[in-house]
C-alpha cells in the first residue's frame, strides 16, 4: 500500500470526511494531492474493502458522498503501523549490536581463559539473531569451541549449532567459560536464569543487556516515543524497569551493569564465584 493512501486511512480514522474536508486534512499533515488524486486513492481504497461512503445532504447542491474506514482498513492501518515501528526497531537493534562489540572490547575482562563459550539468541529470531551472531563471531574468533545455542538450530560458520530452548539447554556435563545471552529481556527469567547459572564455570560470566527500560519515557524523547508505539502496536513485547530486571539477575548472580546510551550492558559472575 502507498504512503498516501495510509495517510488517508489515518485521517479517515481520526472522523469520516467528504473528499473535501479530506483534502484540507491531508494538507494539514503535509500531504497536497489534487481533488483528482485524492478521488482516484479513494477509489482504490473502496475497491479494496478499505473504505466506505455514505450520502449525506450537503445544504448547498447534491448529496455528498462521506468516507469513513471499515474494519479492514483499520487493520491495514495497524498491520502498517506495526510494521513501521518493527522498522524502528530494527534499526535500533542494530546500532545496539555494534555498541555490544564496543562495549565488550571496551570493558570485558575474564579471570579464567576463554575456551567454550555459548551464544543463546532466543527469543531473538531472523535477523535480530544473526546481528548478535555475527557480532559474536567477530568478538570470538580466537576462542576454540564456540556453540550457538536457538530453537531452530540455526547454522553459522565457527559455530556449533544445538537446536534447544534456554530454558531446556542440553548441556549437562559441560560448562562454559562464556555465556552471552542478548535476549534475555524477553525471556521467561525465572525458568531460564537457573539453567544458564548450572552452565557457568567458577570465574566465567553471562553476558547479557537491557535494550529498552521504562526509564526510557522519562530520560528521552525518542524513547518515549518508541515506548508508546510499541505499548500500541506490540504489546506483546516485555519492557522492563532496569531495577526490576537486575534485581531478576540478582538473585543468581553477582551482577555489574554499564550503561551506555539508552541501554545497560551486564555482566553477571556466579555468586559462589568469590567475587
Amino acid at each position: 500500500m502507498r504512503d498516501p493512501e495510509l495517510e488517508i486511512l489515518a485521517a479517515l480514522d481520526t472522523a469520516p470526511s467528504h473528499v473535501y474536508g479530506l483534502k484540507f486534512r491531508l494538507e494539514e499533515r503535509g500531504l497536497h494531492k489534487s481533488h483528482s488524486d485524492l478521488y482516484k486513492m479513494i477509489n482504490s481504497l473502496e475497491r479494496k474493502g478499505l473504505v466506505s461512503y455514505v450520502r449525506e445532504p450537503s445544504g448547498i447542491g447534491p448529496e455528498r458522498k462521506v468516507y469513513s474506514v471499515t474494519d479492514a482498513g483499520r487493520q491495514a492501518l495497524l498491520d502498517a503501523r506495526r510494521s513501521g515501528i518493527g522498522l524502528i526497531i530494527e534499526d535500533y537493534y542494530r546500532f545496539i549490536a555494534a555498541a555490544f562489540q564496543d562495549l565488550m572490547v571496551a570493558e570485558f575482562e575474564s579471570e579464567r581463559p576463554l575456551e567454550r563459550i555459548a551464544l543463546l539468541t532466543e527469543p531473538f529470531k531472523g535477523e535480530q539473531a544473526a546481528l548478535f551472531a555475527a557480532a559474536t563471531a567477530d568478538l570470538t574468533g580466537d576462542i576454540p569451541e564456540r556453540w550457538l545455542v536457538s530453537r531452530e538450530g540455526t547454522i553459522k560458520e565457527g559455530f556449533l549449532p544445538v537446536a534447544a530452548r534456554q530454558e531446556r539447554l542440553p548441556f549437562r556435563d559441560q560448562t562454559f567459560d562464556l555465556v552471552i545471552a542478548p535476549a534475555l529481556a524477553g525471556a521467561d527469567l525465572a525458568a531460564v536464569l537457573p539453567d544458564i547459572a548450572r552452565l557457568l564455570a567458577p570465574g566465567a560470566q553471562l553476558v547479557t543487556f537491557l535494550p529498552l527500560t521504562r526509564e526510557m519515557a522519562d530520560t528521552s524523547l525518542i524513547g518515549g516515543f518508541l515506548l508508546r508505539e510499541i505499548a500500541a502496536f506490540i504489546p506483546e513485547m516485555q519492557i522492563w524497569r532496569q531495577v526490576d530486571f537486575l534485581r531478576e539477575l540478582d538473585a543468581h548472580f553477582d551482577v555489574m551493569s554499564v550503561n551506555y546510551l539508552e541501554f545497560s550492558l551486564i555482566f553477571c559472575r556466579p555468586k559462589d564465584a568469590g567475587l
